[in-house]
């Protein structure tokens, strides 16, 4: 080396190496801790886990009708756009799918939009939440997970080609009175001092969901004291959603299925059955609306009848008792509900889902004797007597028959004018 060079050599000590190397196994930590399945999470977060488990969360890409939704709609757009919201961390490959797992909530690092899975994943590896604690990996408190913006990433869905809403929770939260009070989505599903997992009525066990459901909705019933064969019986029944900050049913059609029934029997016969069922229809671009047209092929809103909040429902069935009934009427009004709607289960050819009593009311009424029957008595017919006629009537109708009335009257006209013409004179003079 020449006098006044520059040595450009470097000496890496052993600790910078060690250094670069822990580096970059944390950094592989950190990318493992990021793809890993929500089993990972099970050691140190076994309650949350655990309730988590049981959510519709969970289980969100792997009921047999999604996936057959799911394959609709990647033969009809090209892209099925379901996952990213039923499967975010699975690139659209559902036989690996996890579902909403624990790191496809806790990676989230921020929302762009309202609807159709408009969030960013973090490739960080930091575990957001509501508050940030002591964890063997990374944590940050991110205000956005106490904001229902964050539920409005995927609880809400737009039709990628006709634009009609699929699914508008956020929406419907966003005009209740739950919103103007402050009340958010995480203060009704994931409250407690350590938040629920299982989201509440989100949970994935039928009867659960039945209670969940129960506990949001008001069911009056009215009847009358009795009944009475060969009358008719009216039963009115009055629904409220007096504990959801938004509609019930809410979510997409195919994922849901809610009716109020009511049947009357008697000595184990039915009398009566009706159902009315709660939800919402679509029409295609052809006018044909549900039960046979799916939310893929909705083009615009056919009818929207779900309990909102705020807004009672007011329901009446109504029959006739037979004639022969006697003893006792027993009525039983039960609201109902579905995960998979019945059409689409038969359309798939899957088993019928299980159905849950939400609300139900019930009754026996006595059965009165028919009302008698009223006996026509037809009236008795009575003679109808003609008027006599009297001579002066009978010359009048001679004079017509031989046409001389009308020249008799005139002759008698003039007559009259003499005889008032004299006595005119007569009295002057």
């Amino acid at each position: 080396m020449g006098r006044g060079e520059v040595s450009l050599r470097m000496r890496i000590r052993p600790g910078a190496v060690a250094g670069l190397m822990l580096l970059g196994v944390l950094a592989l930590a950190l990318w493992a801790q990021a793809q890993a399945p929500g089993e990972t999470c099970r050691a140190c977060h076994a309650r949350e886990y655990g309730t988590w488990a049981m959510s519709a969360h969970a289980h969100a890409a792997e009921s047999k009708a999604f996936l057959a939704l799911v394959g609709a709609a990647t033969q009809e757009w090209g892209t099925d756009g379901c996952t990213r919201c039923h499967a975010p961390r699975t690139q659209g490959d559902t036989s690996t799918a996890d579902g909403v797992s624990c790191q496809a909530c806790h990676l989230v690092e921020r929302v762009d939009g309202i609807g159709n899975g408009a969030f960013r994943l973090a490739a960080d590896g930091v575990m957001r939440s509501a508050k940030a604690g002591q964890a063997p990996h990374p944590t940050s408190a991110s205000p956005l997970f106490s904001d229902p913006l964050f539920c409005a990433a995927c609880h809400e869905q737009y039709h990628p080609v006709s634009g009609v809403a699929l699914q508008s929770t956020y929406t419907e939260w966003l005009n209740s009175a739950d919103a103007h009070g402050g009340r958010t989505c995480q203060a009704c599903h994931m409250s407690g001092t350590s938040p629920d997992h299982a989201f509440g009525a989100g949970a994935l066990d039928a009867a659960a969901k039945g209670e969940a459901l129960g506990r949001a909705i008001d069911l009056q019933v009215r009847w009358p004291e009795s009944a009475r064969a060969g009358s008719p019986l009216v039963v009115d029944a009055r629904l409220e959603n007096t504990g959801a900050g938004h509609a019930l049913p809410t979510g997409k059609p195919e994922g849901y299925e809610m009716w109020l029934e009511m049947t009357a029997t008697a000595g184990g016969e039915t009398l009566f059955t009706e159902a009315l069922p709660y939800g919402v229809v679509y029409a295609d671009s052809k006018g044909n609306y549900q039960p046979r047209v799916s939310s893929l092929d909705a083009a615009s809103l056919f009818v929207d009848h779900r309990m909102f909040p705020g807004r009672p429902v007011q329901e009446r069935f109504a029959f006739v008792v037979p004639t022969d009934v006697r003893g006792r009427v027993d009525v039983d009004v039960r609201l109902m509900y579905r995960r998979t709607p019945l059409w689409l289960s038969e359309r798939l050819g899957l088993p019928a889902a299980e159905a849950v009593v939400v609300r139900r009311a019930s009754a026996s009424l006595a059965v009165l004797e028919p009302l008698p029957t009223p006996t026509y008595v037809a009236p008795t017919p009575t003679a109808t007597l003609m008027p006599t006629p009297t001579p002066a009537l009978e010359a009048v109708g001679v004079l017509e028959e031989r046409g001389w009335l009308g020249p008799f009257l005139l002759v008698g006209g003039l007559v009259l004018l003499g005889v008032a013409a004299w006595a005119l004179k007569a009295r002057a003079v």
